[in-house]
This record gives structure tokens, sequence and C-alpha cells, in this order.
């Protein structure tokens, strides 16, 4: 049980972090990206309540496939940002 907690609060961190890099303003996504970081938000939320109802459901492996998922929205978000800022450092790189 301590196992599942400590997941279900990485679940609840990861989800703070992308709630951070969503709210910052000078941060522009493409679409496309938007899109990929809901459906994994979605799958996530979707495991959760099949987790939560289903009696007979391996907690600690839908929980890891849970962080997986938002792991990868996350990672989504940050690739932007991360590349955004290696552009910009970038001399070479001519700017749109």
């Amino acid at each position: 049980m301590k196992h599942e907690k400590e997941k279900a609060y990485r679940v609840k961190s990861l989800s703070q972090d992308i709630l951070e890099h969503l709210m910052e303003d000078n941060t522009i996504y493409r679409h496309e990206d938007l899109k990929h970081v809901i459906e994994m938000l979605a799958r996530s939320v979707s495991d959760l309540v099949t987790l939560y109802t289903e009696r007979e459901a391996d907690h600690e492996t839908a929980l890891k496939g849970t962080i997986s998922k938002m792991r990868i929205g996350y990672n989504v978000l940050q690739y932007k940002e991360t590349s955004k800022l290696v552009r910009k450092q970038d001399k070479y790189h001519q700017m749109p």
C-alpha cells in the first residue's frame, strides 16, 4: 500500500508540473503537441478510474502505466520549452 501511495503522489506531482508549464505566459505550444498532451492525460484519468472501480486490478502496474503516460505528456511540454531555449542560444539558427 505504501508504494501505491507514493505512486499516487507522483501522479499528483506530474499533474502539477504539467499545469505549471501550461500556465507560463511566454511559451507557445503547437496545436498537435497540446492534443498529444490532452490524449495522455485523458488516458491517465481513464486508467485511474478503472484502477479504483475494479477490485481485481494490478494496482502497481496500473499506476506505473499512468505515471508513464503522464511523463510522456510532461516531456512533450518540457521538450518544447527546452528546444525553444536552445534555439535562442544558437546564434547560427535563423529565427522565423
